[in-house]
């Protein structure tokens, strides 16, 4: 699987491009630009992606380096404390399965 990602900033979120998922519509937009609809997706795909990360790190034992997808204060932080919890959970799925 491919994929293309550039960090974003407080105020645009970050470019992102897969050949699973393509490119979503949230990729690059400025927080202006994000509506409640943009958000939906957003939370969508960071339930998606970051567990998928969090296993990935787990599996090739690199825990951590997926770890920061958003910037801390884009949309006040809460896509970053999600990815977080959930990249969190994906590496926690990966321990258990080893057992």
């Amino acid at each position: 699987m491919g994929y293309m990602r550039c960090f974003g900033t407080s105020e645009t979120a970050p470019e992102y491009s897969s050949n699973t998922l393509g490119k979503p519509v949230w990729s690059g937009l400025h927080t202006s630009e994000i509506t409640a609809d943009i958000e939906i997706q957003l939370k969508a795909f960071i339930l998606y992606e970051a567990k998928l990360q969090g296993h990935n790190d787990a599996v090739q034992k690199r825990v951590g380096e997926n770890s920061v997808f958003f910037h801390n204060l884009f949309l006040n932080g809460w896509p970053q404390a999600l990815w977080k919890a959930v990249y969190e959970d994906g590496v926690a799925d990966s321990k258990k399965r080893k057992v």
